[in-house]
C-alpha cells in the first residue's frame, strides 16, 4: 500500500498497516516540525492543515482572536509575529504623520495586507491561504515600505509583483512592473504559440487587434487556436437589431 510520511510529507510503499513513517531517520525526527501548542510572537501554532512547494502551512490563533494560516519558515524566523493587528497599533501614530492615507501607493500597501491577512478577501486564498505573508518591516511600518518604493522605481503607472509568486512579500521577492505583464505572469494564464511565437490571450488578441472577448469564447468552445484568430467575425440578425458575435 502507498501511504504518506508523517514527518516528510513523502509517499512511500510499505505491507505494515500502521507504519506512519518512511525511515527511521524520518521517526527519529517525528517531533522536530511538530509545533502545536507553540507560541510565535502573538500566535499560536494550531496545526498543520498543508504542504506546498515545500513549504508546511500552520494554522495559528492570533492573541486578538483572529485565526491565519502561516508559512513554518516565516513563523521560525520571526517573519510572521501576529495576524497582521500587531502593525495597526506600531503604525496608528506613524500613519497620521505621513499624510499618504489616502494615495495610491498606500492603497497598494493596504491591499497587499489583505489579500495576506483577511480571510474574506476575494483573492485570500491565493496568498494568506497558501501561506504568502508580508516581511515584519514592511508589516509593521508602512513608511518602510514607503521608502523601499520610491527607491525601487516606484511610478502610478506601474504594480507591484512578486518574483517568485511562491515566495513572499518582500525587498528580495518584489519589483515594480507593468499591470500588462503582471497579468502574464499570473498562474492560471494560458499561453498559445503561433508562428513560433507565444503569448497569452491578452496579448494575442492587442497584437492581431482582435476582441479579446470573442478570442476567449471560441477558444473556451473548443476552437484550434488557429482558426479562433482567423475566422471571419459573423454578424447575425435579428427583427430589431444587428448582434455581433
Amino acid at each position: 500500500m502507498i501511504k504518506i510520511c508523517q514527518q516528510c510529507e513523502k509517499e512511500f510503499e510499505t505491507s505494515h498497516k500502521n507504519q506512519m513513517y518512511c525511515s527511521v531517520k524520518c521517526k527519529a525526527n517525528k517531533n522536530i516540525q511538530d509545533l502545536t501548542g507553540q507560541k510565535f510572537g502573538r500566535l499560536t501554532a494550531i496545526k498543520k492543515i498543508a504542504h506546498i512547494k515545500n513549504r508546511s502551512i500552520w494554522e495559528c490563533k492570533c492573541e486578538c482572536g483572529n485565526k491565519v494560516n502561516v508559512s513554518i519558515s516565516n513563523l521560525k524566523n520571526g517573519n510572521t509575529k501576529s495576524c497582521g493587528c500587531l502593525h495597526k497599533e506600531k503604525t496608528s501614530n506613524a500613519n497620521s504623520k505621513h499624510k499618504l492615507t489616502n494615495s495610491r501607493i498606500y492603497n497598494i500597501w493596504s491591499s497587499m495586507k489583505q489579500r495576506c491577512f483577511y480571510d474574506k478577501y476575494k483573492e485570500y486564498n491565493n496568498y494568506g491561504g497558501r501561506g504568502i505573508t508580508i516581511c515584519q518591516e514592511w508589516l509593521d511600518d508602512f513608511m518602510n515600505f514607503y521608502n523601499w518604493a520610491m527607491a525601487n522605481g516606484y511610478r502610478d503607472d506601474l504594480t507591484i509583483d512578486r518574483i517568485d509568486v511562491n515566495g513572499d512579500y518582500c525587498s528580495e521577492n518584489c519589483h515594480w512592473i507593468q499591470l500588462e505583464e503582471q497579468a502574464r505572469n499570473k498562474r492560471n494564464n494560458v499561453f498559445y504559440t503561433f508562428k513560433n511565437k507565444t503569448h497569452c490571450v491578452s496579448e494575442w488578441a492587442r497584437i492581431l487587434n482582435i476582441s479579446e472577448v470573442m478570442l476567449r469564447k471560441r477558444l473556451y468552445r473548443g476552437w484550434d487556436f488557429e482558426k479562433a484568430i482567423s475566422e471571419p467575425k459573423k454578424e447575425q440578425y435579428n427583427a430589431t437589431s444587428r448582434v455581433s458575435e
